[in-house]
């Protein structure tokens, strides 16, 4: 009997007269049976092995050392022993094919979990930055909560955006779309760069090159290139707008770059990065536009800059602080 044609059977693929041309071949000899009965066994430990990917070579390889020492112990006549020879080396295939693909996962990013799960990533009072299993990057800002899966046959690379804000750029697939999907909401790409801020109940995405689709229940629309969609949770409702500046990408690049901008934009940024409750006190420092660079460092520093170069003065009473 092929093994080729038992493993067929144990996958439920054989056709009636497979079927039954197995099922005679075992009922025809104990032999027989007792040599599926071992193949089975090790058909499904193999599958066992190959759901956990993190596992140890060296182990797995020693653990089929102990399997053939018992196989050893109870060695067949010259007339069976063609039998075990079989499924021995059977056993070592699959042994030395977990222990290959164990080494192989282990290089991938998360250690390719996202062939068969979802993978968890999340970030603290910090910014970092994650390599997806597909070559994609993700920044995620303080605070922001998302998981991922890019199983191996699936037809599209998913995302649940659960809370916070995360930059995207997205290796371009055009057999596997890259989707996001945060509340009922889905943001759709093939290859391009973006940024994605859930908070308040409204969900804004910025793009930054390339072209992403944006679907909210029977509304869609298409974002390209410094252009922003805002798409509130309850309604689905979806405004479309010119992106006017970078200020959002301050988390990734680690600076605040302002091109003739209203002081009250940079601000607000500035207060959200830092945690902060800086009020423009005064109507001329409300009207004043400014151009500056300032580094995401030290937020006083950059109060000093600003200060500086529009000639405005910065109060401090108690814990406020104002610009004016």
């Amino acid at each position: 009997m092929e093994d080729s044609l038992l493993i067929k059977y144990l996958l439920n693929e054989t056709n009636s007269e497979e079927d039954s041309a197995v099922k005679s071949w075992i009922e025809e000899d104990p032999e027989h049976l007792k040599y599926f009965d071992q193949f089975r066994w090790i058909w499904i430990k193999s599958g066992e092995l190959s759901q956990e990917i993190s596992v140890d070579e060296n182990a797995a390889w020693e653990r089929f050392l102990v399997h053939r020492q018992s196989a050893e112990r109870n060695r067949p006549t010259s007339s069976q022993r063609f039998l075990y020879s079989n499924w021995t080396k059977l056993a070592a295939a699959i042994v030395l094919l977990v222990a290959i693909t164990a080494v192989v996962l282990s290089f991938l990013p998360h250690s390719g979990k996202a062939l068969y799960s979802n993978v968890a990533i999340s970030s603290s009072q910090e910014p970092i930055k994650e390599v997806l299993l597909d070559g994609s990057v993700l920044t995620l800002n303080k605070n922001t909560k998302l998981s991922y899966v890019q199983k191996w046959l699936g037809k599209e690379r998913l995302v649940n955006f659960m809370a916070g804000e995360a930059y995207f750029e997205i290796e371009k697939n055009l057999q596997k779309p890259f989707i996001i999907a945060t509340g009922k909401i889905n943001v759709t790409v093939l290859g391009t760069s973006f940024n994605v801020k859930k908070a308040d109940g409204e969900t804004i995405v910025t793009v930054n090159d390339g072209v992403v689709k944006v679907a909210a229940g029977q509304e869609a629309l298409i974002l390209r290139k410094n252009e922003k969609a805002i798409v509130f949770q309850n309604t689905g409702r979806i405004e479309k707008s010119s992106a006017t500046n970078q200020l959002y990408k301050y988390y990734v690049s680690n600076k605040f770059v302002a091109k003739n901008i209203k002081l009250t934009e940079l601000m607000e940024v500035l207060n959200e990065a830092y945690g902060a409750e800086i009020e423009v006190s005064s109507e001329r420092a409300r009207n004043l536009n400014i151009t500056t660079t300032l580094q995401y460092g030290s937020l006083e520093e950059n109060l000093e800059i600003i200060s500086q170069t529009l000639g405005l003065r910065i109060t401090k009473t108690g814990d406020n602080t104002s610009i004016e």
